[in-house]
């Protein structure tokens, strides 16, 4: 059975009614969430690749919580592109509260010798407060996200 044109007809709907839902507070005016990386670690080695830990505090700066969806990111070094992925960070931030999660990221060897600089780029997908929020999420009409934009340096040891 395809389903499809049901959720289509939904979201059309939805879509329609947008600007009378935003004046019954509808849409939200929270501000976006914040993160700062707050460790790093190299977790596991072999011969060919390095498992990276990425620390992340995320800060929440409303009177509502902020449930986090997933994360999508990217790790450079020396200009290189060397890991893509997503993740869910499998937290919600409480009122004016901060969290923590981890994105690993598995590197080839060759990069990781010494002391590296290296950049964590990326988006954080969030449900906004309000009533109608999640529904909008769920619907893919109102997706928000954070930038995740993080740089460091990383002393691998080797």
């Amino acid at each position: 059975m395809n389903t499809t044109p049901r959720y289509r007809s939904i979201a059309l709907f939805l879509l329609a009614l947008m600007p009378a839902l935003t004046m019954v507070g509808g849409c939200s005016k929270a501000i976006p969430p914040s993160f700062e990386a707050i460790g790093v670690q190299e977790v596991e080695r072999n011969d060919e690749r390095s498992v990276i830990s990425f620390t992340i505090r995320a800060t929440n700066p409303n009177s509502e919580p902020i449930p986090l969806r997933s994360v999508r990111y990217s790790v450079t070094i020396d200009g290189d592109t060397v890991f893509e992925g997503v993740r869910s960070p499998e937290t919600t931030l409480h009122k004016y509260d901060t969290s923590e999660f981890s994105l690993p990221a598995v590197i080839p060897v060759g990069y990781l010798r010494g002391s590296i600089d290296y950049e964590l780029l990326g988006s954080v997908q969030y449900i906004p407060p309000g009533r109608l929020s999640e529904v909008l999420f769920d619907a893919e009409i109102k997706v928000p996200e954070a930038p995740l934009e993080i740089s460091g340096n990383i002393n691998t040891g080797g």
